[in-house]
């Protein structure tokens, strides 16, 4: 939280591409990503204060057509 509400800080910490060309339709592309240690920290959730995390999936189609989807992660250390 800030004095006007609540402020947003977005960084990339990882950036994968995981298929180029012609993809084969209904197959399955499995997406394993390790978060690098240094980071990245458990999902932290405070009255003042959280960290949160979610990966951005980004599709770019062969007309330039751009499909994005954003998905929360909650990050927990075992």
């Amino acid at each position: 939280g800030c004095a006007e509400g609540y402020a947003r800080d977005a960084t990339e910490i990882q950036n994968i591409q995981i298929a180029d060309g012609d993809v084969c339709r209904g197959l399955p592309i499995p997406i394993y990503m390790v978060f690098p240690r240094l980071f990245t920290c458990p999902t932290l959730e405070t009255t003042n204060f959280k960290v949160e995390f979610e990966v951005n999936i980004v599709v770019l189609l062969h007309d330039d057509h751009l499909i994005t989807e954003n998905f929360p992660l909650k990050l927990c250390r075992t």
